[in-house]
């Protein structure tokens, strides 16, 4: 349908909301429905101008679109955020026929369809744009941004995060293109996008196995063929990887019925890149909201990778329930009841906690640095500058409950009181972490391949799935480190005479430190370490 906008110059004015808006250093979006509503679904034509000059150079919300000037389609986007004043949405590149074309920008690789994300419950601003830099970090795909204001028929709307749409694509998530007429061969093994979320109709299968915690299957959701496109003969494929995987690593052995190992079929790297970025910022919909996995063809790199990850607005402490506002604890185990039941298998298995073990006393000395994590959200605060105060000022919601605020979100004054919350909460919860990942780093060079596997008989130093209970160091003179794949709730320690010499409570950690220090005598010992689930028992030895 061939439809002719008028591209109109706005000169500086005082837009709508009483924001006094001319310049900005951010890039400036600027759309034009000519005053249609624009619908929850079935996009609206309207022109697109996209205003940049540079890093450092001032943008003013007069001038042409001299970044990108052309026309998309624009509908409203979201779940709960639906609700929200300050709307978010999907916006696709159309030409003047309204026919989709493909352009970039603002350093983005060419494509069509993008985000307008607008935070607002998060009143931080920042915390997809932090998890999308973390998974970058880490080397997955995630989502690239862009800081940007946004003016919508010259109401100004506020601070945005451009985001690139999850899609197959050589510069998203660089999968085969799977074609309806790829029905066997390698061809049939990828590449799929799969994923678990709300369910409301889309087309996928229940899983054979429950939820943790849960009464309900877990359901998988067609992405990527989308439900009209894949055949048949996908589906069964796809189905069929997914549960020999499940059946893996739901047995005793971590291993299913033709005898492999549950790392054959996934990418453990991405997996427990997936759980540091979940856990790192205590997201509340972990696991079980926007959680994607991709598969690419057996001739590529094959296994079932997580990511990419997805809306974190409700992470870093900016949610009233699953104790996110405290940087301690699982948020797995604090707010799982709808997870995948395999993430607690992972945290059973001495393979994965050995490898997450390794990769994490890594990451901590480099991408995962305390102070290089604060530096970015520095640079990030930097970036965004006063449209901080012209956002508040365009939603006044600055000391008011925004669901779901904690009650620490909720009463910001400011928008430096959010940022400064992050900063003395982010630290604590990293040294939280540095006590409590599981494992212990032995052998490391073996696992630097991140699709890692055990073959056949498997390889002793790691393939002891059994051996869930880490003691260390065995003997020992002052202090014995324990770490265990569950929460520790008490560490009782006997004598020869069977006489308990230490009982030490602790508060549902994976890992904790007894100190020894105190006991003269030296010898052999028994260490019973009592779990939410198991009591394990091992000797241990005192040298004095």
């Amino acid at each position: 349908m061939l439809r002719v906008i008028i591209l109109i110059l706005l000169s500086p004015v005082l837009l709508s909301g009483q924001v006094d808006f001319e310049t900005s250093l951010l890039p400036i979006v600027k759309i034009n429905t000519l005053g249609d509503t624009i619908p929850l679904e079935d996009k609206t034509m309207a022109s697109l101008d996209i205003i940049y000059n540079g890093n450092g150079v001032e943008n003013n919300v007069g001038q042409d679109g001299n970044e990108y000037s052309g026309f998309c389609g624009i509908e409203l986007r979201g779940e709960s955020s639906i609700s929200f004043e300050k709307k978010n949405y999907s916006i696709e590149l159309w030409d003047e026929n309204g026919d989709d074309i493909d352009a970039a920008f603002l350093n983005f690789p060419e494509e069509e369809d993008f985000i307008l994300y607008g935070p607002y419950s998060d009143k931080s601003l920042i915390n997809n744009v932090f998890a999308m830099h973390l998974a970058r970090s880490l080397g997955q795909y995630a989502s690239r941004t862009r800081l940007v204001e946004v003016v919508i028929n010259d109401d100004y709307k506020g601070l945005y995060v451009l985001m690139e749409k999850i899609k197959r694509d050589k510069n998203r998530i660089d999968l085969a293109n799977l074609k309806t007429e790829d029905n066997s061969g390698d061809q049939l093994t990828g590449g799929y996008i799969i994923r678990i979320d709300h369910s409301d109709g889309e087309s996928g299968w229940h899983s054979d196995y429950q939820k943790f915690r849960g009464e309900d299957s877990i359901f998988y959701q067609y992405y990527y063929p989308e439900e009209d496109k894949i055949t048949p003969e996908q589906e069964s494929y796809i189905q069929a990887y997914v549960k020999e995987f499940e059946d893996a690593i739901a047995s005793d052995s971590f291993r299913n019925e033709k005898g492999k190992h549950y790392t054959k079929y996934i990418n453990i790297g991405s997996f427990i890149d997936n759980f540091f970025i979940n856990e790192i910022t205590k997201n509340v919909d972990a696991y079980w909201l926007s959680s994607y996995f991709h598969k690419d063809r057996t001739s590529k790199t094959g296994k079932l990778t997580a990511g990419p990850i997805w809306d974190y607005n409700l992470s870093m402490g900016n949610a009233s329930y699953c104790n996110t506002w405290n940087p301690w604890g699982w948020m797995y185990y604090d707010c799982s009841g709808e997870s995948p039941f395999w993430w607690d298998r992972f945290l059973n298995s001495f393979t994965f906690t050995t490898v997450m073990r390794c990769r994490w006393e890594s990451l901590r000395t480099s991408t995962l640095a305390t102070d290089s994590l604060l530096q970015y959200i520095d640079d990030t605060v930097l970036e965004i500058g006063p449209a901080a105060d012209r956002n508040f000022q365009r939603w006044p919601i600055l000391g008011t409950y925004v669901w779901p605020n904690s009650d620490t979100t909720a009463a910001y004054q400011s928008h430096e009181e959010a940022i400064q919350f992050i900063k003395r909460w982010l630290p604590q919860r990293l040294e939280w972490m540095d006590s409590n990942v599981p494992g212990v780093a032995a052998n490391c060079g073996l696992f630097e391949d991140p699709n890692f596997e055990i073959e056949g008989g498997g390889t002793a130093t790691v393939d002891q799935d059994h051996a869930v209970l880490s003691i260390y160091p065995n003997p020992v003179h002052e202090s014995v480190f324990i770490a265990a794949p569950e929460p520790i709730v008490e560490v009782i320690l006997y004598n020869q005479l069977g006489e308990k010499v230490i009982t030490q409570k602790v508060a549902s950690l994976l890992k904790t430190k007894i100190d020894l220090g105190h006991i003269g005598l030296g010898g052999q010992y028994q260490l019973s370490v009592k779990t939410r689930r198991k009591v394990y028992t091992q000797a241990l030895i005192i040298a004095r």
